[in-house]
């Protein structure tokens, strides 16, 4: 299928933001070459990392103040909380994995023994949780200082749920074992998503892809691409772009400019002359 410019410029602006490991031409040539649908998997899966910027309610597990760290940790916690309520920039508090792993070609390779997780993280796609560092002090990358100490929460576009407190051994396991910290994670996973079932029931926990992207992010990618392909070829009309005004409640402006972008993981179409934003689908958080 041809592309529009402003499919193209899409396509140049995520291969852009999307940090690639090797970081060299023939990575991004490589990208470049993809379906828009398949890029699409891999900036989510790398977005999926971060947090939106907005307010959410917070809701606090009751392993967290049950938890022998709790007592010296509670004021860090709780300055990472408002900022949850305020609506701050979180993601100085991530990992900074994410700054330089993005994507790395040979997770897609098919022969035995490639690592499918070397450019994603494990636990956030296949819990959903994203952890948090405590540090009260920004350093000059721009987050905060690192603490051995972390914080697990469920992120959704509404409500933070702070799951419990670990140290770094929580990402530590062999073949053959796991650290305690990460068993205590894995229970509390599984005591989390079986809350509330009978007894009996069978509970899916996030479904993973054979490549090691969550389902729902490939879904999703498959998605905005139908969305933007099926939409992009209408908004040289008038008619639909009067439609598209009329059912927002505005007044179709005489001059006009579309852009594709992301927000995070929101897929947004920009009128560029009067800087207005319209949400073609809601992301992940």
């Amino acid at each position: 299928m041809e592309e529009s410019k402003r499919v193209k410029k899409l396509r140049r602006e995520v291969i852009a933001a999307l940090p690639t490991f090797p970081n060299n031409r023939e990575t991004k040539d490589l990208l470049d070459g993809m379906f828009l649908g398949n890029l699409l998997i891999h900036y989510l899966n790398w977005v999926i990392r971060y947090v939106a910027i907005k307010p959410r309610k917070v809701l606090i597990e009751p392993a967290v103040m049950s938890d022998r760290r709790w007592c010296d940790l509670k004021h860090q916690v709780y300055a990472l909380l408002e900022k949850v309520r305020d609506g701050d920039n979180l993601n100085p508090h991530l990992s900074t994995l994410p700054q330089t792993r993005g994507y790395m070609p040979s997770t897609s390779e098919t022969e035995h023994g490639v690592d499918r997780w070397v450019d994603k993280d494990f636990l956030l796609n296949t819990m959903g949780f994203h952890h948090f560092h405590l540090g009260m002090k920004s350093e000059r990358n721009g987050y905060v200082e690192r603490t051995n100490e972390l914080v697990f929460a469920n992120v959704s576009r509404e409500m933070f749920t702070l799951m419990g407190i670990f140290d770094h051994s929580v990402f530590e396991f062999t073949d053959k074992s796991m650290s305690d910290e990460r068993k205590r994670l894995w229970a509390m996973f599984d005591s989390y998503i079986t809350r509330g079932a009978p007894s009996g029931t069978v509970v899916l926990a996030t479904q993973i892809a054979m490549s090691g992207h969550p389902v729902h992010v490939v879904e999703t990618a498959d998605q905005y691409s139908r969305i933007i392909y099926q939409i992009d070829s209408k908004l040289d009309s008038m008619e639909y772009v009067r439609d598209l005004y009329a059912s927002n409640n505005l007044t179709t402006p005489k001059k006009l400019k579309f852009e594709w972008m992301l927000n995070f993981s929101d897929l947004l179409l920009l009128e560029k002359h009067n800087n207005h934003f319209f949400v073609m689908h809601r992301g992940f958080n």
